[in-house]
């Protein structure tokens, strides 16, 4: 759980770091306002932190579900419907 937790931790400060540093040279170098490249590329990273935080928590759920196997009766709309025609 830990190393799942880190692992997510870097991954996004990886990503916040190379997108900031990589819009804000593009921003820099179309319109010469370095403040403006600076704002815009952190704003952008953080964005995309967020996003990849985002995509690990939901991939990790997903990864505690059990999966369903063919013929598996335990949960799902299926086991519903087989409980009310009991």
């Amino acid at each position: 759980m830990i190393a799942r937790i880190t692992g997510t931790v870097l991954l996004s400060a990886v990503v916040f770091v190379v997108v900031s540093l990589l819009v804000s040279l593009g921003v820099v170098w179309l319109t010469g306002g370095v403040l403006r490249g600076t704002v815009i590329g952190i704003v952008c990273g953080l964005a995309a932190a967020f996003l990849i935080s985002a995509v690990s928590t939901a991939v990790g759920r997903n990864e505690e579900r059990p999966r369903r196997r063919a013929g598996d009766r335990r949960g799902g709309p299926q086991d519903e419907e087989d409980r009310r025609t009991r």
